[in-house]
């Protein structure tokens, strides 16, 4: 997995905000290219919620999705991702009320789909 595109705001496996700019200099840092938009080449999709239309149709695409905090975990443990900054009113504004927890942690990988 080279090439990610995210979608929605960014958060940590502690619900805390990270701007996405700040998420994708730990990303280049990493060697991932981070896209605007999913393309041929795109790899993954990464995203507030995997219920969306669009993380439905980069699945149906055959692209790995991922929330927010699978990919900080599985691919930017080790790197730094700056705190602070102002966040950009379009990308970076989450709604609390829209977010879905993750039912998935800490259950058998036989019962996750």
């Amino acid at each position: 997995m080279k090439n990610i595109v995210f979608t929605g705001p960014a958060f940590d496996g502690n619900g805390n905000s990270i701007l996405r700019d700040h998420l994708a200099d730990a990303c280049m840092k990493m060697g991932f290219l981070v896209q605007s938009a999913v393309k041929a080449d795109t790899d993954a999709v990464i995203a507030s919620r995997t219920d969306t239309v669009k993380a439905a149709r980069a699945a149906a695409r055959g692209l790995t999705v991922l929330t927010y905090p699978q990919f900080i975990a599985r691919h930017l443990a080790d790197v730094e991702i700056a705190k602070g900054g102002k966040p950009n009113k379009y990308t970076d504004k989450i709604v609390l009320d829209m977010l879905v927890p993750d039912f998935t942690v800490d259950l058998d990988p036989q019962y996750v789909l």
